[in-house]
């Protein structure tokens, strides 16, 4: 049996913001090892929650859904959600899906 493992690495600026880095598979095994604390940052009075994608190998529709998630948290503690370096494939199925509408992505 294989483990499929994420890796989240969590820097708070001076400025106020905090930058999570998010390396490896999203899915659905993978989004809810990542969902507390992506969810508990969002709520944590920060400025902004900056989550950087450039380590995503790969994102199904329950990574996406997670971000959305994450975004309403965000929206109701008053904390800005920015998703950059987001891989071409990642941000081609955020725009199918129609999550683009809702989520301020940076393509990589």
């Amino acid at each position: 049996m294989t483990t499929t493992l994420i890796d989240l690495k969590t820097a708070v600026r001076s400025d106020g913001d905090v930058r999570v880095t998010l390396a490896g598979e999203l899915d659905f095994h993978t989004a809810g090892q990542v969902e507390s604390r992506l969810t508990a940052l969002a709520s944590s009075g920060h400025r902004s929650l900056v989550l950087d994608l450039s380590g995503i190998s790969f994102c199904d529709s329950a990574g996406i859904d997670l971000f959305l998630r994450v975004h309403h948290r965000c929206h109701s503690a008053g904390t800005r959600l920015r998703l950059i370096a987001v891989p071409p494939l990642v941000a081609k199925s955020m725009r199918v899906l129609g999550a683009d509408r809702v989520l301020w992505l940076v393509a990589a």
